[in-house]
């Protein structure tokens, strides 16, 4: 047994991956705005560093994983949807780096991407190169009218970092394990509210699920569980869809993320 950090801890995914990890003996340190062991705002320079600081000062018995769940959705303030779900993500994965480096239980990072990567129309891998440059005010001016792009495209990023970063001295070279999953629609108070929207339900009632239903938090946290596991020992730079088949139907015959 491990100790995780979970960011987002409070709701939806975050919460529901806490709550597993936690049913199967790891120790949790959750950051969030408010009831988290660590309140922190991940989508502002000071908030990140009070996040990296205060998990360092909780993981006496050091850190074995990070699932980095904080995010907000595609129609929230563009600047919002740039500063937290990228920038904010990558600040704790990279300020937690030296504690999981130190860990002697497979340690192991699960990041969360979307399948919004690979079903969302315009999208490019120039859009995701924006948020790899790594220059947040720039990419907040590039997405200032680029609307729901905010969105995919800083997953699709995650996506592409975690395929180019797993392989680097700093993971796997520090025996650090980098994945991700990419969920489809999720029943969480993120998602619900866009039913009340006409054009967002319009959308959203048009996507493919061959399972026919919305997954549920618990789902997409057992799979995290298990990338974090050592049953998943051998995994490296993958990102799993779980997303009740959409993207199979999306793209039935192409690999997810070429990188062409």
């Amino acid at each position: 047994m491990g100790t995780v950090c979970v960011t987002g801890v409070a709701s939806g995914i975050g919460k529901a991956t806490a709550e597993k990890l936690r049913s199967i003996g790891h120790s949790i340190i959750g950051v969030d705005l408010r009831d988290a062991d660590v309140i922190a705002d991940l989508s502002t320079s000071a908030g990140r560093t009070a996040a990296i600081e205060g998990v360092t000062n909780l993981a006496v018995d050091g850190l074995d994983g990070i699932v980095p769940c904080a995010g907000v959705g595609g129609i929230t303030d563009g600047n919002l949807v740039v500063s937290l779900n990228y920038f904010g993500t990558m600040a704790v994965v990279h300020g937690l780096r030296p504690l999981l480096a130190e860990s002697k239980n497979s340690p192991a990072v699960v990041m969360i991407s979307s399948n919004s990567t690979t079903n969302t129309p315009g999208l490019t891998a120039a859009d995701a190169q924006v948020y790899l440059d790594g220059d947040e005010a720039a990419a907040q001016a590039h997405f200032a009218a680029a609307g729901w792009m905010a969105y995919p495209a800083g997953k699709l990023a995650i996506a592409y970092w975690v395929r180019s970063a797993c392989t680097k001295a700093e993971w796997i070279g520090s025996g650090i394990r980098l994945n991700a999953v990419a969920p489809g629609v999720v029943d969480t108070g993120m998602t619900r509210p866009l039913l009340d929207i006409d054009f967002i339900k319009d959308a959203m009632d048009q996507i493919p699920i061959p399972v026919g239903r919305w997954a549920q938090p618990a789902e997409i946290a057992e799979s995290i569980s298990f990338l974090l596991s050592p049953a998943a020992s051998y995994i490296l730079g993958q990102t799993l869809f779980v997303d009740g088949g959409t993207d199979v139907v999306v793209q039935p015959r192409s690999h997810p993320h070429p990188l062409g």
